[in-house]
């Protein structure tokens, strides 16, 4: 199978013109699930130019702003470049980050954003390897099964729209941190937290998100069974729980039919952790434990 790039269109791809130079204008490299978000976001304020080989044509619900172009090169002159590509798992559990890489060393945007999900010390590293401005800044946007309910301050952020979040993390050199909040500012408003922090930290704070999450997960599946071993309902025994102001509840429900933790992102993140965790010699046996215990539920439903 030939290696996946992202440098060059397949001829039978037609991209539309590149943004006028008067024109200001955000780059988006990667139109996936988190690439439509960014630029559902960013086209509320900018023009928003999209490169990604892989997508033969905009869909019909594409926002008016956004365009395809043909090449990274077209990008030199966007305010900023978010880079939002994949970052599959390896055999080894380890997050694959080749396309970031390649990515962020070809862009010539004065200002690139990764947020893609990369292992801590991604985009210290890319910074010494290629002098550009890289900052982090860790994606929040969920697969938008549930409503999303604001309890004061603190709202759950992982809602599809991302003007609907209510904080933006950035992670890198202040001067670049700070440029890339004023930014998202210009969309987002003043209402919006915009917390600044070293890339090394922004990067594993998604990680802990992830991880803590599908831990949370395993530990209701376990109490679901010790509840049907006691011949207690698990869903009654969950309402007086989440009395306790102390405990959400996000990730508590669970089904027969539906259990464990799944998704485009727990697994991927929760063994792209422990390989962290393993290359820097931290033993992280609850998350392993719970990796293990997710692999023989799922596998459990599915005989």
């Amino acid at each position: 199978m030939p290696r996946r790039t992202f440098l060059s269109y397949p001829k039978r791809h037609s991209p539309k013109a590149p943004p006028k130079k008067s024109e200001l204008f955000v780059g988006v490299v990667g139109y996936g699930y988190v690439g439509k978000a960014v630029a559902r976001f960013f086209a509320e304020r900018f023009v928003v130019a999209v490169y990604d080989p892989y997508v033969r044509k905009l869909p019909p619900d594409t926002p008016q702003g956004v365009r395809k172009v043909a090449s990274l090169k077209a990008l030199k002159e966007a305010l900023v470049s978010v880079v939002c590509v994949p970052t599959p798992q390896r055999e080894d559990g380890a997050a694959e980050v080749s396309i970031v890489e390649e990515v962020v060393r070809t862009l010539p945007t004065d200002l690139i954003v990764i947020k893609s999900t990369v292992p801590p010390g991604t985009t210290q590293r890319l910074r010494e390897e290629t002098g550009k401005r890289i900052v982090f800044s860790p994606e929040y946007i969920g697969e938008g099964k549930y409503p999303v309910f604001s309890e004061g301050e603190r709202a759950y952020p992982h809602h599809t729209d991302m003007r609907q979040h209510r904080f933006h993390i950035f992670g890198g050199p202040r001067e670049d941190t700070r440029r890339a909040a004023e930014i998202w500012q210009k969309v987002a408003g003043p209402q919006v937290r915009y917390l600044q922090t070293d890339s090394t930290t922004a990067e594993l704070v998604k990680y802990a998100e992830n991880s803590y999450l599908a831990l949370k997960v395993t530990f209701c599946n376990q109490l679901y069974d010790l509840a049907q071993a006691l011949g207690v309902d698990y869903h009654e025994l969950r309402e007086l729980w989440l009395e306790d102001g102390r405990v959400e509840p996000s990730h508590t429900l669970v089904y027969p039919d539906s259990r464990g933790f799944g998704g485009k992102c727990l697994p991927k993140d929760t063994a792209a952790i422990l390989a962290v965790a393993r290359k820097v010699g931290v033993d992280f046996s609850v998350m392993k434990a719970a990796v293990d215990y997710n692999r023989w539920l799922r596998k459990t439903l599915e005989d």
